[in-house]
């Protein structure tokens, strides 16, 4: 009986191994590590993109090119700023037809804006099929009287989308686009944003999206 007490006071005074709740603990220190670090990795990637390395990079997503006459003008999606450029090269004489290129309501919308600058709505091409920018070469070739192989295309978007939408209509074979911006200054200059720190982190959101999304369409081949 002795043995047995004795034997059952050790057992008594083992230590007990880690426990559920030792265990989270380990779990929560690891991942409160974790969001440190990426944190300081974001706080790091912000300060360099606004920076004048970062505002160079950014800069070099921005492709424009000199006005030469074109068939078509292609609006890549909807906004004011890209309704009025499309209209100004129409009134210009850039080319004789606007084709807008947008899914959803705000096709009524651009097309409403055209017609307000004097553009006649036999001028205006409504392509309603895309969904995103891989998807503008297909849905455009496709209309009525669109030759992508002999025919020029003055594509107008947004700054920091002219590289990339570049990129996949040259993939989809198109053999003579002008890239255009909607942001420019007297005489049809191109505004380049992110001269200064305030004006790099007002950009900093269109930049990080445009970035990560020449690495989604590289690892998808569109581009």
């Amino acid at each position: 009986m002795m043995g047995t007490d004795l034997t059952d006071q050790s057992k008594q005074n083992e230590v007990p191994p880690a426990t559920a709740p030792a265990k989270r603990r380990g779990l929560t220190c690891r991942l409160g590590n974790l969001a440190r670090w990426l944190c300081t990795a974001l706080v790091l990637a912000v300060l360099l993109l606004i920076s004048p390395l970062g505002a160079g990079y950014g800069n070099s997503l921005i492709h424009v090119d000199p006005l030469v006459k074109a068939d078509y003008i292609v609006m890549l999606g909807g906004g004011l700023e890209r309704d009025v450029e499309a209209a100004r090269l129409y009134q210009e004489g850039w080319a004789p037809k606007i084709i807008i290129s947008i899914g959803g309501r705000d096709v009524d919308n651009s097309e409403e804006v055209l017609k307000s600058f004097g553009v006649p709505p036999g001028d205006i091409i409504v392509d309603e099929q895309p969904r995103r920018t891989a998807d503008h070469p297909r849905t455009v070739a496709a209309l009525p009287g669109v030759n992508p192989a002999s025919q020029r295309f003055l594509i107008v978007t947004s700054p920091y989308h002219t590289s990339r939408s570049q990129a996949v209509f040259l993939k989809a074979g198109y053999k003579n686009i002008v890239m255009r911006s909607p942001r420019w200054r007297a005489g049809g200059d191109v505004c380049r944003p992110g001269n200064d720190v305030w004006g790099r982190l007002k950009e900093l959101p269109e930049k990080t999206y445009e970035m990560l999304a020449w690495g989604l369409y590289k690892l998808h081949g569109w581009v």
